[in-house]
């Protein structure tokens, strides 16, 4: 393991338990704005006013900053009338535990009871965690991303993450266990959500980019993540993963290191990697307990050593008595709970050894499982299989396994209190439509197979792909191998961005640009700073009325990241009296923005745009007085304001316009460079742009036309240079216009064996390991596609907004999969010659997926 040092190893330290009636109670102190519970190894301090943890010491050491429960939430449906608000907080004295349970009532956005569990319990160094919801039929609807526990540790005690590889993937967590310090990540460039470019840091992390998406897991044979460093470790332990949604092909997020301390996460429910939410209708009664978990802690230089002691704490039979005898709300108790078991076979076929048998949400799909419970065992020898600890209801049965195509479901498999359940001997057919023609690939839920596929956990593979694949990707059956696919198939590899810059000619006047936001973010380029509290004063000549709050996202740019927020306040400059064009940028990159301005007094403008976006609004605005005055209202974000008198004379663009594509980000007069983003057979592209004051606008020598030029596109991107020179001649000005176009449609060629008898069918059948955005962008709520033509007859395969979430930046596998058999007359192949392509988003080239493939098949029947 990483991190292991030549010095003298710590003693494990290790207490045993004694029994509950030797045990002395933890002691328990209450004031009017806290809860501390201590039972001599653990002390736990929960605030009374919302019941987050603030404190949690072991060993005279404080391992948590803060304990955060959080969820994200909203009403689905109209309203309906609320009971009264109770939101309190109780504490449960017991012999040998102690529970401090945060009640919640129902809310608009949440209207469902919420009881949230701290235990801490004798003899134990660690905290319990639980927490149910109840959702009585009279509320209206809900829906749930996600909720979980989030502890940010204290104290810099921990450096390293203990985390097992995945079983199908290189291994490389433990050589990178030693993760960024928060510096590091603080320093480092943010190029895409929780995702960090390290070089230039001097960090000594293995990779170029650190991201939590990388450190994720999948549910299956999960149980216990944690965190180390110190001489101390501390453990997610999870002796059962029945409420965990999605099943054990869901994945999820577990650790990480943040810009200020590592992380650590028990997240049952969430939307990462493309699992479902949950959703409560109205006249729906509804309630789940999730938990308890525990969060364990112990002490040790040997990180393996302190991992082998946790793990014993993620086992069910050693909490199962305890959690009985607790008995929260909607615990189910061990007499009650049952064994099933049955023998799974394929007729003809050898033996079933590592598929896997799922219980969930019964006439659901095994992935989509997310109201109930749900359990899974591997089928082992001979078939059969053994699932323990099953609370009683009604389940779906569900069997896959690696190399077979589809699923055994049972739909009604009815299980009762405190049984031995033996579901007998099931033959499972897998479906078939005739003779093989040709198969690409393995079903086993994943692209591991293919390039690249061993190394899914790695951001910024796209960099490479044209590398590997620089005429695109044609798998040829006959002769390619699955090094010819790659693991994911983009609809862009290239970001649609551009570099950050400033045109700004030297000596030209007429010019103030001001950047907004923090007082220690980055500065734009010939930008002057203006701070949350860069108040105005007539000897500086710019400034606020008074202090107001500020943010720096650290991604976007420099103009961009950074904003001052605050409703109500005045930004003002000294200004010569005349006429100016006043620009004003408005934006967030991690929330959605509603910002009013107004100039000298005149009426409100609005700046809307959504997370990730930036409004822009320009004004002629004539100043008298010596002042411009620039008032804000709603949001009040300001991440730019860029001041240019209309009589000045410099050779700058006054608009710029490309096909009437997107440009990103939005034209701005003083930004040096854009993108575009293009179909993938686009040959040429038409610039528009027209300089200010006439000064003269040319391409490659050629000048511009009112009606533009075309511009012709010879490589996946292209970089055009667009050059201004003012009336008098001297130095043009130069603009770069990225023009990016989108990957070209995968392609499989093929021959027939023997030609197709008469009336016979077709059945070609796709089988996505993920299917997702392509970045961390909000989903548009529109429908995305993957157009499939078999020798150019056209085949669409439409997914929903809900399937394309979480991005496959993340993964080559999704937290949830996808399926098509597409049934054609077969008459459409030839003997020779034959060619499939696969193209993402036809026709809707502004959205944004990508796919990675699990296997494909064409058969004749």
């Amino acid at each position: 393991m990483a991190g292991i040092t030549a010095t003298a190893l710590l003693p494990l330290v290790h207490t045993p338990r004694a029994t509950a009636a030797t045990m002395e109670a933890p002691s328990v102190l209450e004031t009017a704005t806290e809860v501390v519970v201590d039972n001599g190894l653990v002390r736990l301090t929960v605030n009374r006013a919302n019941g987050r943890t603030t404190s949690l010491v072991y060993d005279g050491v404080n391992m948590v900053g803060r304990g955060n429960y959080d969820m994200n939430t909203v009403r689905e449906g109209g309203g309906l009338p609320l009971p009264p608000a109770d939101n309190r907080l109780t504490v449960r004295r017991e012999q040998d535990f102690v529970d401090i349970a945060y009640h919640h009532s129902p809310s608009g956005d949440m209207p469902c009871y919420l009881v949230r569990h701290h235990i801490v319990r004798s003899g134990e160094a660690g905290i319990h965690l639980a927490y149910s919801y109840r959702h009585p039929a009279e509320l209206h609807g809900f829906r749930t991303d996600q909720h979980r526990y989030v502890f940010y540790t204290a104290g810099g005690v921990f450096t390293h993450a203990s985390v097992p590889d995945d079983a199908d993937a290189t291994r490389w967590r433990a050589a990178a266990a030693r993760m960024p310090t928060g510096d590091e990540i603080s320093r480092a460039e943010m190029v895409m959500d929780a995702t960090y470019d390290l070089e230039g840091t001097g960090s000594t992390y293995p990779r170029r980019y650190y991201t939590k998406y990388d450190w994720a897991v999948s549910m299956k044979d999960h149980s216990l993540h944690g965190l180390y460093g110190s001489g101390f470790g501390m453990w997610a332990a999870l002796p059962n993963l029945e409420a965990f949604t999605g099943g054990p092909v869901r994945q999820d997020l577990i650790l990480h290191q943040t810009g200020d301390t590592p992380v650590l996460l028990v997240e049952p429910q969430a939307t990462h990697y493309g699992a479902p939410p949950v959703r409560v209708a109205a006249g729906q009664e509804w309630q789940k307990t999730y938990g308890p978990y525990f969060v364990y802690l112990n002490r040790g230089d040997d990180p393996r050593a302190l991992r082998r002691d946790a793990a014993h704490q993620a086992r069910f039979e050693t909490h199962a008595a305890f959690y009985d005898r607790l008995a929260i709300e909607g615990w189910t108790a061990t007499a009650q709970r049952s064994r099933v078991s049955g023998t799974v076979r394929i007729p003809g076929a050898p033996p079933l050894e590592g598929a896997v048998v799922v219980l969930s949400d019964d006439r659901t799909p095994m992935q989509d499982s997310v109201l109930g419970y749900n359990y899974w065992a591997d089928v082992e020898e001979g078939g059969r299989f053994g699932i323990d600890h099953v609370r009683p209801g009604t389940y779906r049965l569900t069997v896959y396994g690696e190399g077979i195509w589809g699923e055994y479901v049972i739909d009604g498999v009815e299980i009762g209190p405190g049984q031995d359940v033996t579901l007998g001997r099931m033959l499972w057919e897998p479906t078939s439509h005739g003779r093989t023609v040709f198969q690409l690939g393995t079903p086993t839920r994943t692209s591991g197979e293919f390039r690249h596929g061993r190394d899914f956990r790695q951001y910024g593979l796209f960099e490479r792909f044209h590398e590997d694949f620089p005429d695109g990707v044609t798998y040829t059956v006959g002769s390619s191998t699955p090094r010819d696919w790659n693991y994911i198939q983009y609809q862009r590899s290239y970001p649609v961005q551009a570099p950050e810059g400033t045109v700004l000619p030297e000596g030209a006047e007429g010019i103030r640009l001001f950047d907004l936001g923090t007082a220690s973010s980055p500065v734009a380029a010939g930008y002057e700073r203006v701070a949350q509290n860069t108040l105005y004063a007539a000897g500086r000549g710019f400034g606020l009325d008074r202090a107001v709050d500020s943010r720096d996202r650290g991604s976007d740019g420099e103009l961009r990241r950074d904003f001052v927020v605050g409703s109500g306040y005045t930004f003002s400059v000294d200004l010569p009296d005349g006429e100016y064009e006043v620009t004003v940028l408005s934006g967030d990159d991690i929330a959605a923005n509603s910002t009013r301005v107004s100039f000298q007094g005149g009426a409100f403008v609005d700046l809307v745009s959504g997370r990730g976006e930036y409004a822009v609004h320009t004004a002629v605005v004539t100043v008298t007085g010596g002042r411009l005055d620039l008032l804000t209202g709603g949001d009040g974000r300001l991440n730019a304001v860029e001041i240019l008198a209309t009589d000045a004379v410099v050779p700058v663009l006054q608009a710029l316009d490309v096909d009437g594509a997107a440009l990103v980000p939005g034209f701005s007069t003083f930004r040096s460079d854009f993108a575009v983003d293009l179909p993938w057979d686009q040959e040429s592209v038409t610039v528009r742009a027209t300089g200010r004051g006439g000064a003269r606008v040319a391409i490659g020598g050629d000048v511009v036309p009112e009606a533009g030029l075309a511009v012709p596109l010879s490589a996946q991107r292209t970089v055009v240079e667009i050059a201004v020179t003012g009336e008098d001649g001297g130095e043009p000005t130069t603009y770069r216009l990225h023009v990016t176009r989108q990957e070209r449609p995968w392609r499989i060629l093929f021959d027939l064996d023997e030609s197709p008898a008469p009336g016979a069918q077709a059945t070609l059948t796709i089988a996505l390991a993920a299917w997702a955005m392509g970045s961390a962008l909000p989903v548009p709520p529109e429908d995305s596609n993957l157009t499939i033509r078999v020798n150019g007859e056209p085949f669409v395969w439409t997914f929903g907004p809900e399937d394309a979430k979480g991005a496959t930046y993340r993964s080559a596998r999704n937290g949830r999969n996808y399926s098509r058999e597409i049934t054609f007359d077969a008459a459409l192949l030839r003997p020779s010659g034959n060619e499939i392509t696969l193209q993402i988003n036809d026709g809707v080239e502004h959205l944004w997926n990508e796919a990675a493939y699990d296997a494909v098949r064409l058969e004749i029947g």
